[in-house]
């Protein structure tokens, strides 16, 4: 009953809006004529608006390795916020609620650019300005979409225009999801109608969701993944049922800070004195080469759909981000996405009507194509280097027999490449563990896919892989049915999506941040597409589509909070502890650790575990090293933690340091070699 009732009153504060949103226009005497209970009703909507507020603020202000930053983040879209509301002021064009969430959206664009200077690894400029300019153009264009669009129409999208850098800079970023997720809660917060958003399948598709964030709960990481593709889901719902201009608005958006974006890496790549455009790299600043090729093939897609015969300046700004997104297609050397490139070109001539058309891109390519073999020819990587190629194999085979006989149904979790080297592998040919070994010595990670079907189905199991199959079988099949319908335009979106699955079978990690994103905006068109078909299908009732909303903002909150804390944590301690792949944290050398030896051991058995998950407990392990704590730590550890091998790891470590413990060292010994069959922790030891 209580979660009805709040749901209640969560949606009637929602549904107050339009009446707020009156009385925020209507004169000072005009409001005072208004009936009392009347004006009552405005005061559970601004305390609600201040306490989600002040919620986002503490993030704001937590612990960071950039607090001057983070008040040059805060001063300048509070200035800019002011110069505008100082010029509107008179002009009576907006209400208080069009302000307040004016301010909201330019605080959260900057909180974004924020955590984007934490982990700054480019460093074009000193004293991080690149960042900071691009943070104050950002803001511009969101003070320029404010004053262009209606107040209802910046209400809906404001807050995901502010967020756009995350889909493009997300590896510089540990928890991407917590920006998005205030962005999302913002586009519950103001939505006039809901009941026409949702259907039955959602329902269903947020009980998987609960479902995968019980069984993953202690890992972050994996978290992280699921709620990425459940506001993907919330995001999709909504924008479907936007205005076509607001979904172009979107795009352009989209297109212009990978647009920024390209071009801050592409100054920094020739600033370099021994750069060569054909050297091949297995990241780039940070950012795998294939995650960028990947991007670069769906910028060039959506741009492509974008272009418009009327608009010659826009034109003109979609062919700058096809010439950056091909740059950066060539440096990455992908030649899954290069193919990708080309198939899809192929596809677009061979849909041309006029044949005269078709001769032009016909002999347009070739120029193009022969450019794109000699510069794979002189690269360090050619296209007909099978080396990785053989290795992708035997990570597949990994994964498949791992799923297959520990977690056939439902997977192993969204993290599953932490899961698998730590599994019985007597199903796997000596070659194939050689292959994986070496990968993962080399590279130093875990055994990524590479594969979205194979990632899907470690993840998610042979039930998920079938859903997943069924509604692409559903969709492909309402494009085939309805082919002679759909325009040349429409048919691209489709095109896109086709070639894309096609690119997935060699990704590198297709539950990245900007590739579910930018998916997800070509499903948002395929969608509009599929609108007859959607009309057919019956939205839920009231009651629920509420509920779903209240779970959903709570669910967004809650975990943006929890990786918020974590976080700050991190950053609190950064002099004491480094980041490690294998071990999560460690000590750094000759560091002070933190002192405590007096702590309440209970409070870390309760409510901290279990709400802060495994991340958190290897921070408080890695920071009780060569303290009184650390073997009552190491005991937690086996009792709560699910990944055995780790904490076998640790204990390993402790046992190192000790004398007289020769029981003790043969048993994390066993422990470690009957868990870690790839030597990921024993071979330092064994």
């Amino acid at each position: 009953m209580e979660l009805r009732h709040f749901a209640i009153y969560f949606t009637s504060i929602l549904s107050y809006q339009r009446k707020i949103s009156f009385i925020s226009r209507c004169p000072t005497n005009t409001f005072q004529k208004l009936p009392i209970g009347f004006k009552m009703q405005r005061l559970p909507f601004l305390l609600f608006d201040f306490l989600f507020f002040i919620g986002f603020l503490s993030l704001f202000f937590g612990e960071t390795n950039q607090k001057f930053f983070r008040n040059d983040a805060i001063g300048l879209g509070v200035f800019l916020f002011l110069i505008y509301f100082f010029w509107n002021l008179r002009k009576r064009k907006y209400s208080f609620r069009s302000f307040f969430h004016l301010l909201f959206v330019i605080l959260l664009s900057n909180f974004v650019f924020f955590k984007l200077a934490e982990y700054d690894p480019i460093q074009l400029l000193p004293e991080k300005l690149t960042i900071k300019l691009t943070m104050f153009f950002w803001a511009v264009v969101l003070l320029y979409y404010h004053a262009k669009s209606s107040e209802k129409e910046f209400l809906t999208f404001g807050s995901i225009l502010a967020v756009l850098p995350c889909f493009v800079t997300s590896n510089f970023m540990s928890y991407p999801v917590v920006p998005i997720g205030f962005a999302l809660a913002l586009v519950i917060r103001y939505q006039d109608s809901i009941s026409e958003n949702f259907t039955w399948l959602l329902l269903l598709s947020t009980a998987a969701f609960i479902y995968w964030i019980i069984k993953d709960w202690y890992d972050d990481f994996a978290l992280i993944r699921i709620l990425l593709l459940f506001e993907v889901m919330i995001f999709v719902s909504f924008a479907r049922t936007w205005k076509e201009s607001m979904k172009q608005i979107i795009v352009d958006g989209l297109l212009l800070v990978f647009l920024i974006n390209a071009i801050i890496l592409a100054v920094k790549m020739f600033l370099e004195p021994n750069f060569r455009i054909s050297n091949y790299r297995e990241d780039l600043f940070l950012i795998p080469v294939s995650l960028i090729g990947s991007n670069s093939f769906l910028v060039l897609g959506l741009a492509v759909y974008s272009i418009r015969s009327e608009n010659r300046f826009k034109n003109l700004f979609y062919f700058a981000v096809l010439i950056f997104a091909s740059l950066l297609l060539m440096i990455s050397v992908s030649r899954i996405s290069i193919l990708s490139v080309g198939l899809l070109a192929f596809i677009i001539i061979w849909s041309q009507r006029s044949s005269s058309v078709r001769k032009f891109l016909s002999i347009l390519a070739v120029p193009v194509i022969v450019f794109y073999l000699i510069f794979l020819l002189y690269s360090e990587k050619t296209l007909f280097d099978l080396g990785t190629i053989g290795i992708r194999f035997s990570i597949w085979r990994l994964h498949f027999f791992s799923t297959i006989a520990n977690a056939p149904l439902f997977g192993l979790g969204f993290n599953p490449e932490k899961i698998i080297p730590f599994l019985d592998i007597r199903y796997l040919s000596l070659a194939d563990f050689r292959f994986v070994q070496d990968y993962i010595i080399h590279f130093h990670t875990f055994p990524l896919a590479h594969n979205l079907y194979f990632q899907i189905l470690s993840s998610v199991g042979i039930v998920g892989l079938l859903f997943f199959f069924y509604f692409l079988f559903i969709y492909l099949y309402r494009f085939v049915k309805g082919y002679s319908e759909y325009s040349a335009k429409d048919r691209l979106l489709f095109f896109i999506l086709i070639v894309w699955l096609v690119h997935e079978f060699m990704d590198f990690s297709s539950l990245e941040v900007a590739n579910v994103f930018f998916w997800g905006m070509v499903l948002v068109g395929v969608t509009r597409i599929n609108k007859n078909e959607n009309r057919q299908t019956k939205p839920i009732k009231p009651i629920f589509s509420k509920t779903f909303l209240v779970f959903s903002f709570l669910l967004l909150i809650s975990f943006s909070l929890r990786f918020g804390f974590v976080e700050q944590s991190i950053f609190k301690y950064h002099k004491d502890v480094q980041l490690s792949t294998f071990y999560e944290f460690q000590p750094k050398n000759n560091s002070l650790v933190k002192k405590i030896e007096n702590k309440n051991v209970s409070l870390l058995k309760n409510w901290k575990i279990q709400f802060l998950g495994a991340r958190y407990f290897f921070l408080e392990l890695a920071l009780a090293k060569d303290t009184e704590l650390e073997p009552s730590l190491l005991v937690q550890c086996f009792q709560t933690m699910p990944r055995q091998e780790l904490c076998a790891a640790n204990l390993m470590t402790y046992v190192l340091k000790q004398k007289n413990m020769d029981n003790a060292m043969t048993l994390s010994r066993y422990l470690l070699s009957a868990k870690d069959p790839f030597g990921i922790y024993t071979r330092d030891f064994l």
